[in-house]
């Protein structure tokens, strides 16, 4: 059973790489359908903050979801190359949300196995600007001025303070 479900998976995603009439994707198909959905992870890896294996696992999400995405949904042209194209594109939009969405799992994943909260390298980029911040006004003598004075917002003043508005 495991053997014929692998093999039709297996035939069906190489079909992703024919054209209409049978013969596989030449280099230029190829690369005009594949490069900017590569780029695309590439910037996702550099821009993501955290160490390489968040990185990679962004990079990658974003590459295979779009590459995958657009070469699904541009199936969909059949003959017409424009349309084709056109589809192409938005499958890579949706896909590479989708890859996205399968990292950022990945990513909390690994944050938990390495004894983290299960957040991703943005939540715990968050947390820890929130955490400066707090400190920040907590040291400065600013911020207590500005709750004494009831010039921050209530929920801050009681997170930062411990005033609860019951004294």
């Amino acid at each position: 059973m495991i053997g014929k479900v692998g093999k039709f998976a297996g035939q069906r995603l190489l079909d992703l790489f024919r054209l209409p009439g049978g013969q596989f994707m030449g280099k230029g198909d190829l690369a005009m359908r594949l490069a900017p959905d590569i780029m695309f992870g590439g910037l996702e890896m550099a821009m993501t903050p955290g160490d390489l294996v968040d990185k990679g696992l962004a990079g990658a999400g974003s590459a295979l979801g779009g590459s995958l995405g657009g070469l699904a949904l541009g199936k969909l042209g059949g003959r017409n190359q424009a349309l084709s194209t056109v589809l192409d594109m938005a499958g890579s939009i949706g896909g590479d949300m989708g890859g996205r969405m399968g990292a950022e799992q990945l990513q909390r994943g690994k944050d938990l196995v390495m004894g983290g909260k299960g957040q991703t390298a943005y939540e715990r980029l968050s947390t820890q600007d929130r955490e400066a911040l707090e400190k920040m006004i907590r040291e400065d003598q600013t911020g207590q001025v500005l709750a004494e004075l009831g010039l921050l917002p209530g929920s801050t003043q009681g997170f930062l303070y411990g005033n609860q508005g019951l004294s």
